[in-house]
């Protein structure tokens, strides 16, 4: 059974204009690398709304805003 062909449209594709010194392939090139350091960040918020961040997770902590102290509840 002959089915009809859809509308497909297609495309050669580009060439790229080079210059004489081009030469087609990958580029390799070497670089220093820098080392990084990751740091994890805890954001808490007391209960009358004042966020602030902590580097290490604590499990009691008072509000640097009314002073409360508290539970870290994670």
């Amino acid at each position: 059974m002959n089915t009809p062909k859809s509308n497909v449209l297609v495309l050669k594709p580009r060439t790229e204009q080079r210059t004489a010194g081009d030469r087609p392939g990958i580029v390799v090139q070497e670089e220093l690398l820098a080392s990084v350091e990751a740091q994890l960040l805890y954001r808490l918020r007391c209960e009358c709304g004042r966020p602030w961040f902590e580097v290490d997770l604590p499990k009691l902590v008072a509000c640097p805003s009314c002073g409360k102290k508290g539970v870290v509840v994670f």
